[in-house]
């Protein structure tokens, strides 16, 4: 059992970014019940870090199971499941169980196994026929939408049951790095043949670019807004700092024509997880002191 539980333990450090990636939006939603006085619920936001790192999980495996090699992403599986695919199906179950204990138990409201299934279409279905996102060029604005705007609003409605403005405030950005995310991890390798219908791979590599760029832009205006919104005049505040001079480096490195270099866009790949990151933990930072 102690050999089982390591050996599954070792394998989350491949996706481990990608799900702090999923998880920090999470929580900047569940703190924002918090700093609009609504009660915060410990129980409630664990089992849901749990059920979205879940979720996460059936994605990667369903990656392995329907599109292996397709993107930069790493690659992951149970490895004492013989196919992909179970693990996918060992995850979603996970998932189900606990989205069944929040809605039912917990009773966090109606909409909590619709906003669960949302996390499976945009999820295990990026890579799972019939829907298979990723195939359709899709894949990069599900995948934002399930790293941003979905987390954050699921985390502050397990709390309490409803949804604030302040959602669009710190889910957006989220979004807006998350497409750039997914549509860096997409791009095709210099002269490589685009084997995965991906965003990137359907347009021009000026185009992606252009895309990019007016991603990147989208998230600057975010995090200046944030800046000066009046709540966030905190100490915290000076992080935001540090994630628009990253922003900017990402435009540079865009703007030098990554696409044509390998190892640029890898490089631009990984700046832009950073970015994510750096983000949900700013926001989640943010938040904390305003309790």
């Amino acid at each position: 059992m102690g050999t089982t539980a390591a050996t599954f333990m070792t394998s989350l450090i491949p996706p481990l970014p990608f799900l702090l990636a999923g998880v920090l939006p999470l929580w900047v939603g569940a703190l924002l019940a918090g700093v609009s006085g609504l009660p915060l619920r410990p129980g409630v936001l664990g089992a849901g870090t749990l059920a979205v790192a879940a979720l996460i999980l059936a994605a990667f495996a369903g990656r392995e199971a329907f599109s292996p090699g397709a993107g930069r992403c790493p690659a992951w599986r149970l490895r004492f499941a013989p196919q992909p695919q179970q693990s996918a199906y060992a995850a979603l179950a996970v998932a189900a169980l606990l989205g069944l204990a929040l809605q039912f138990g917990w009773r966090t409201g109606d909409f909590t196994i619709p906003l669960g299934g949302l996390g499976i279409l945009g999820g295990y279905f990026s890579f799972a026929p019939p829907l298979a996102w990723h195939r359709r060029g899709l894949g990069e604005a599900v995948g934002g939408f399930c790293f941003g705007l979905l987390p954050v609003a699921t985390g502050l409605y397990l709390q309490c049951g409803q949804l604030l403005t302040e959602v669009l405030l710190y889910g957006l950005p989220l979004t807006f790095t998350g497409f750039n995310l997914f549509l860096v991890y997409g791009f095709p390798g210099p002269g490589a043949a685009p084997a995965f219908r991906t965003l990137a791979a359907r347009v021009e590599p000026v185009t992606g670019a252009l895309l990019y760029t007016i991603f990147n832009v989208l998230t600057i205006i975010g995090l200046v807004l944030i800046l000066i919104f009046p709540a966030a005049s905190l100490p915290w505040r000076f992080g935001l700092w540090p994630l628009l001079i990253l922003a900017v480096i990402n435009q540079e490195i865009i703007k030098r024509k990554a696409y044509r270099d390998e190892g640029r866009l890898k490089l631009l790949g990984r700046l832009t997880l950073t970015l994510h990151l750096g983000m949900g933990l700013v926001f989640v930072l943010m938040l904390w002191q305003r309790l």
